[in-house]
């Protein structure tokens, strides 16, 4: 087994429990491991001679109860035909294990090539995909609660007044979501349906990842992440306007996939630049009521600060255009 040492080390230069790892998941013998760098959890890349897998640490935080509703869900999916990852059970047969304090699973790995920026196919095939998803899903029971962005939002409006404007605005998306939340249907949501979830066999979807954030919510989040993700337009990095602006005609191939798997309702189409706009200004929010509380913010802070008020500068320019989008490819 070739195990570089600086490739079994967490993040934080802690070695991983190898040991215990190849016990719990000996897939007829090891061969190789590396790190895959990125995200909250920590993911390790490993070549056995029962094929490649992930082997998967869940952040420290990570509640037990929400792992388990996760890997139902990639249970579920699969047993529908959805290409959700395939999860390998332990030696013991449990689908997760708790080593160290810390919870682990294991998937088999994917073959394919990732998103194509390029590629029209591949943009459409992301909003067929979420559509897809959403009719597999429609029928699981899924708890009617408050949208965690629109929680978050509301927290943070009411902890201070901290520039009349942006308070009053963000106070103002707060209360047309409450008003729209009786009509948005709610599902176990994908949590992160964008471009890097997707592996593809030519331009066919050969695997959709990153279960992680799923969670019960309102149905059209997962279009507004996904709206928010492909539409970026990318200039250079430290440019003023990079990832500022939004691609609308790239949004309108989007929707218009989606919709060809599921027709959204009247409150989802009006709620959908909401939502763009409510994670515009919860992140803004948030940074600002950290200098509030004390906190010294470090110039990347600063500097997302600036990049999510650019942001918001241009949804308000934009704000007809954005609306007739939603409303013209979805209603």
């Amino acid at each position: 087994m070739t195990l570089p040492a600086d490739r079994v080390l967490d993040r934080t230069g802690q070695e991983h429990p190898l040991d215990e790892l190849a016990d719990m998941w000996p897939l007829r013998g090891w061969m190789e491991l590396e790190r895959v760098p990125g995200g909250k959890n920590e993911h390790l890349r490993l070549f056995a001679r029962d094929g490649i897998h992930y082997l998967r640490r869940s952040y420290r935080s990570k509640p037990r109860a929400e792992l388990v509703a996760q890997l139902e869900l990639m249970r579920l999916l699969r047993s529908r035909g959805f290409p959700a990852p395939e999860v390998v059970p332990a030696r013991t047969g449990a689908d997760h294990v708790e080593i160290a304090g810390r919870l682990w699973i294991a998937t088999r790995g994917v073959a394919g090539t990732p998103f194509d920026d390029d590629s029209p196919a591949h943009l459409r095939a992301l909003g067929r995909t979420l559509g897809w998803y959403h009719r597999v899903v429609a029928g699981q029971p899924s708890a009617a609660q408050e949208p965690i962005l629109l929680t978050e939002l509301r927290r943070r409006v009411d902890g201070g007044d901290l520039e009349p404007g942006l308070h009053a605005r963000a106070a103002r998306v707060v209360e047309r979501l409450t008003g729209l939340l009786p009509d948005l249907p709610r599902v176990t949501v994908h949590g992160g349906a964008r471009r890097s979830s997707l592996i593809f066999d030519g331009d066919q979807v050969a695997g959709v990842l990153d279960f992680d954030s799923a969670h019960p919510d309102v149905r059209v989040l997962d279009l507004a992440v996904a709206v928010h993700d492909v539409g970026k337009v990318y200039t250079r990095l430290g440019e003023a306007d990079h990832k500022v602006a939004l691609n609308l005609d790239r949004i309108a191939e989007l929707l218009d996939a989606y919709r060809s798997e599921v027709r959204p309702t009247a409150a989802e189409v009006t709620a959908l630049p909401l939502l763009l706009e409510a994670k515009r200004l919860k992140r803004s929010l948030g940074r600002r009521l950290r200098v509030v509380q004390g906190e010294s913010l470090s110039e990347n802070d600063h500097a997302k600060i600036r990049m999510e008020d650019s942001r918001l500068a241009w949804l308000d320019e934009h704000r007809d255009a954005v609306a007739g989008i939603c409303s013209e490819v979805l209603a």
